[in-house]
């Protein structure tokens, strides 16, 4: 037994070597959750709107209608107060032009050279159902993500749930209020995640989501949005993404570049 007892220091020795050297798990903790004011989050909208006058930025359109259609995507906003210019071209897989969408004002242009057609219209017009994104829905997309957010005459009203902020929109006429869009933000950094625009009924028409934020010129830039329309409360009828790459804020845009014959 006299022979045993180097052994003990020798086991404890080892346990302390073993127990130094076995991993340490550390649990991620979440980020803290911020707070702000509705004039505070709306000042962040109004920052994207005011550092953005025109972009340009490559596509792609994924929608229920076509496969996928990678498109140069133009903008320009209006120096007084009208509907921005856009421009959207969309390539084959040979880089050939597949359509050519130009709105500008209350003018929507569409050419497809493949079938050699031209259309003229106005701007909620439905183009053709064969376009993977029509000239409304990418007005839509446009001003979800560069603004103006809340428009003359609507009233913001924040409201704190859990996790999220939501600022409701609500016009007043007279001794009644309707609630016309809805924001959503996180409150981990605080960026748009989610935008409701409603009808006169109430519904939500339509829904557009933000995803994969990052910075784009000291703004925070959404590469993916998802638009839903709704074709009642419960149903829906069309759904569309845009994937952007190569985006460019304030990029040179000469005038000639949304003019048509």
């Amino acid at each position: 037994m006299e022979n045993s007892r180097p052994f003990w220091p020798v086991l404890c020795l080892m346990i302390v070597l073993i127990g130094g050297c076995s991993p340490r798990y550390r649990v991620s903790s979440e980020p803290p959750l911020l707070t702000a004011t509705v004039q505070e989050l709306v000042a962040r909208l109004d920052e994207r709107t005011r550092s953005i006058q025109t972009l340009k930025a490559l596509v792609t359109i994924r929608s229920e209608r076509q496969p996928a259609v990678t498109a140069s995507l133009s903008f320009s906003r209006s120096a007084d107060g009208g509907p921005p210019s856009l421009r959207l071209k969309g390539f084959d897989p040979f880089g050939r032009t597949l359509f050519d969408l130009v709105s500008t004002g209350d003018r929507v242009r569409l050419t497809i050279p493949g079938e050699g057609r031209v259309l003229e219209g106005g701007p909620d017009k439905r183009e053709d159902p064969s376009l993977p994104v029509q000239s409304a829905e990418l007005r839509l997309a446009l001003s979800a993500l560069v603004g103006p957010f809340v428009e003359p005459g609507e009233i913001p009203v924040v409201e704190r749930t859990g996790a999220v902020y939501l600022i409701h929109l609500v016009r007043v006429s007279g001794a009644e209020g309707r609630l016309t869009k809805r924001l959503w933000f996180e409150r981990s950094h605080l960026t748009l995640e989610r935008e409701e625009l409603f009808q006169e009924k109430g519904h939500a028409a339509t829904i557009v989501e933000f995803y994969d934020y990052r910075s784009l010129s000291g703004v925070d830039w959404p590469d993916r949005i998802t638009i839903t329309r709704r074709q009642d409360e419960f149903h829906e009828a069309s759904r569309v993404t845009l994937e952007f790459h190569e985006v460019r804020p304030n990029a040179v845009i000469p005038p000639t570049e949304f003019q048509t014959p």
